[in-house]
């Protein structure tokens, strides 16, 4: 028959995940999406449901209205002079409750729900579901009565649609009720494991093939906003209304598909009536709609790619993992979730998207872990870790477009707050508003988020060569950290600068420890935190190259060259690992998940073992610490941040083994990552929200950042090839990675003997130093303007020996 066809195309399909397994609940599900729109199949064979997420979908924020507290700076700075450090870090907390201003983080939710729903008296058989990541589809098969089933979805690319179809004889022998619904309200669950009812009136009508579902707010704050579902039902059997009213009943039939859109923050009935008429512009042919989509998901998909010699590729997720639990990642899986990250990025985050959130765009919670906010002292920025050196540009740049867009607010929190020019951006925002909306220490007075973002934003300049970004919009949004620096800085009486209050995410000095909190917080606000001189500097000295570059800003280069030269150097303390606060006065705290004082080596690259040799290992001596003395304390995102400082220390066999300890004990059956271990097997954070530990998608980000990490590092005029290679990745291959050199490398390398061949091709004239894997030696490579260049090198006594140079 077609349908088995079908199935056998499938199983021959690489990039593949399979389940043989039903997803019992939506984060067991199989994720689809394009950038904007997310679907999730999972459910029971007759009971299906297909859960709709919007990236735009939030309820429940507060935008406050931020009074004038600039002159708590200064008392800040008096409090914590004193040693009152338990009354500087409640200070702005204290105040915006007395002012009546607190915000309060809007909370992502779930659009609706896709119902199938029928009732057999047949066994299935040969159940299997599978996600084709590379078409960015997935299917359900199985057997009633022998006769083959399908269901099929995806959400287009092209024509921003969710497009499902059913085809087999059980369509013919049982009846299906086709419905949509507000998600479960099992999934109505707060932190504490209440339930509880969403603030959301949800109606269904139906009218012919039509079935829409229209969300209106309660919450007066949102002024009964509304939302919505708009499908349509084609069969080439028998439609009819079913019984409640809010749904169609299939009868007769061999195939019906479904065709849905979402609409947010619209009036009901004009947007009702577009979603219907591009609907029906769209017709009834599955594989024409799907054909369109693969045509825009899969170049961006495939435009970096690594292939690992896994051997096989069709077991399932579950096999996988079960031999993951016995104590060995397979290969296997570390391909399948290499390239899971990558999809979850690009299915979640394009150009025009609000940023990939900590679940990317799937929920089905109405009190998500952490709201799911954008939270940019580290989770946000570990989702796009991968972008840049995996070409995907343009969700680089999307995150650049939404901070942008809130230029005007970020300037507020500036002015009102701290009483400086420039920008201050929260560590934590949701899409309605840019203003701060939380008053906790850890947040309100974390003052790098900006200078942290502009990495990532001047690493989109230096990777795609893109002069007219730099200069016309990049280098004017660093202007503005820059002014916040240079009003928030203080000096000592030799020059130095004195970032205070200055904070490490999140964690807290031991010090603070010992002071006891109404709040149960440990105070965190701190003199220097490591992270805050490192960001600074980081931030003006590419502030500095840029404008040169461009000849703009010259009247401020001398004002930003004398703050440079005014951060403090970098410290180690008594165990010989870098401190996390460089002020005296506060000791290191290992027992903690985030890793903030080691920005120079990862995510930033001041300091490697070629700058800085006599330093670096003080870097490695901390990163040691926390994953000894601290790793009760890590958790999914903080095991997959360590993988990647390992791999640009060029610690290939650690940064595997941070992998492994991901893999056995925060990956779901879906392969989701989880923020921890949520088989209490002890080895990190044991915590749950509600009544699930946290489902959070950075660490599948993260992972593939890592093994991009283990195969090229850049810096402007550098590249390294197999810098963190584990023995476990003896041989493979690498198409289209992208560098800050702007030189794309194409890799393949194989053992015994050890060959490897890299062919470059670069965006400009220039010559690069090339370092080998293997090898303390490097070599440096002249490249013209988009000439490929292919160089093999063959270990030869021990060395690497260059036995070819071709250019093509």
């Amino acid at each position: 028959m077609a349908l088995n066809k079908i199935n056998n195309e499938w199983q021959a399909r690489k990039s593949l995940l399979t389940m043989a397994q039903p997803a019992g609940w939506w984060r067991d599900a199989f994720p689809l999406g394009n950038g904007h729109l997310g679907a999730m199949p999972y459910g029971r064979l007759c009971e299906e449901r297909i859960l709709i997420n919007h990236e735009r979908l939030w309820y429940g924020g507060i935008v406050p209205e931020l009074p004038d507290l600039s002159g708590l700076l200064a008392e800040c700075r008096r409090l914590m002079a004193a040693g009152e450090d338990l009354a500087a870090n409640e200070l702005y907390w204290d105040a915006l409750k007395k002012e009546g201003k607190e915000g309060r983080c809007a909370v992502y939710h779930p659009a609706a729900d896709i119902c199938f729903s029928s009732i057999s008296q047949a066994r299935f058989k040969n159940y299997q579901r599978y996600l084709d990541l590379a078409a960015g589809e997935s299917m359900t098969y199985w057997e009633w009565l022998e006769q083959p089933q399908i269901r099929r979805s995806f959400v287009s690319r092209a024509d921003d649609c969710i497009v499902v179809e059913q085809q087999g004889s059980g369509l013919a022998f049982n009846p299906w009720e086709l419905k949509l619904e507000m998600h479960e309200m099992l999934d109505a669950i707060r932190f504490d494991g209440e339930a509880f009812t969403p603030e959301i009136d949800f109606t269904v009508t139906v009218d012919g093939d039509w079935i829409v579902a229209q969300g209106r707010y309660t919450d007066p704050n949102y002024d009964g906003a509304e939302y919505g579902v708009v499908a349509r039902v084609q069969t080439d059997g028998e439609l009819a209304v079913a019984e409640s009213g809010q749904g169609l009943v299939v009868s007769s039939a061999q195939r019906v598909l479904i065709l849905a859109k979402v609409y947010v923050y619209e009036a009901a009935e004009p947007a009702i009536a577009r979603l219907q008429q591009e609907i029906t512009e769209l017709g009834d042919d599955y594989d024409a709609l799907l054909q369109a989509h693969v045509a825009l998901h899969r170049p961006r998909f495939e435009s970096c790619r690594v292939e690992f010699n896994a051997g096989s590729t069709d077991a399932t997720n579950e096999r996988l993992l079960l031999d993951a639990y016995s104590g060995a990642m397979p290969v296997e899986l570390l391909q399948k979730m290499t390239d899971y990250g990558r999809y979850l990025l690009i299915n979640s985050s394009d150009e025009s998207s609000v940023p990939s959130n900590l679940q990317g765009i799937w929920n089905g919670d109405y009190a998500p872990p952490w709201d799911c906010f954008f939270m940019i002292n580290e989770n946000l920025l570990m989702n796009y870790w991968q972008a840049l050196p995996g070409g995907m540009n343009e969700e680089a740049l999307g995150v650049f477009n939404f901070y942008e867009s809130n230029l005007e607010d970020y300037r507020e929190n500036a002015r009102k707050l701290y009483g400086c020019r420039g920008i201050f951006i929260p560590a934590l925002t949701s899409p309605e508003t840019g203003l701060s909306t939380h008053g906790g220490s850890w947040i309100v007075n974390w003052i790098s988020g900006a200078g942290w973002l502009c990495q990532l934003f001047y690493d989109y300049y230096l990777f795609t060569n893109d002069a007219h970004f730099l200069k016309e919009r990049l280098l004017p949004f660093m202007r503005e950290v820059a002014l916040f620096y240079e009003d928030y800085f203080t000096y000592d009486a030799a020059g130095k600068v004195i970032i205070a209050p200055s904070t490490s995410p999140e964690n807290w000095p031991k010090e603070s420890c010992a002071i006891e909190s109404p709040t149960a917080i440990h105070p965190r606000l701190t003199v220097n935190a490591t992270m805050d001189v490192a960001i600074a500097r980081e931030l003006l000295g590419n502030l500095l190259k840029g404008a040169r570059t461009c000849d703009l800003f010259s009247e401020h280069w001398e004002q930003w060259e004398c703050m440079l030269d005014g951060l403090p150097e970098y410290e180690i303390n008594e165990d010989g690992a870098i401190r996390e606060w460089l002020d005296h006065r506060y000791s290191d705290n290992y027992e903690h998940r985030h890793l903030s004082q080691i920005y120079p080596v990862f995510p930033g690259y001041e300091v490697t073992k070629e700058s800085h040799p006599m330093l670096f290992p003080a870097f490695e001596k901390a990163v040691d610490m926390r994953g000894t003395v601290g790793l009760k304390d890590q958790t999914g995102w903080s095991l997959a941040h360590m993988a990647n400082i390992r791999a640009r220390m060029g610690d290939g066999a650690s940064a595997f083994d941070c992998l492994e300890t991901i893999v056995q004990t925060c990956v779901g059956k879906n392969l989701f990552t989880y923020h921890n271990d949520y088989r209490g097997s002890g080895i990190s954070v044991d915590w749950y929200f509600g009544r699930s530990t946290p489902f959070q998608i950075d660490a599948n980000m993260g992972l593939t950042a890592a093994v991009y990490e283990m195969l090229v590092q850049s810096g402007p005029d550098f590249i390294k090839l197999l810098p963190a290679l584990p023995e476990q990745l003896a041989s493979g291959k690498v198409f289209g990675m992208r560098t800050r050199a702007a030189v794309d490398v194409d890799l393949e390398w194989q053992a015994e003997p050890f060959l490897l061949v890299a062919s470059l091709r670069s965006h400009r004239d220039q010559t690069v130093r090339l370092y080998l894997p293997n090898s303390d030696s490097s070599v440096d490579v002249t490249l013209k303007a988009n000439q490929p260049q292919t160089n093999r090198w063959l270990m030869q006594s021990g060395q690497l020996v260059e036995v070819e140079v071709e250019v093509n």
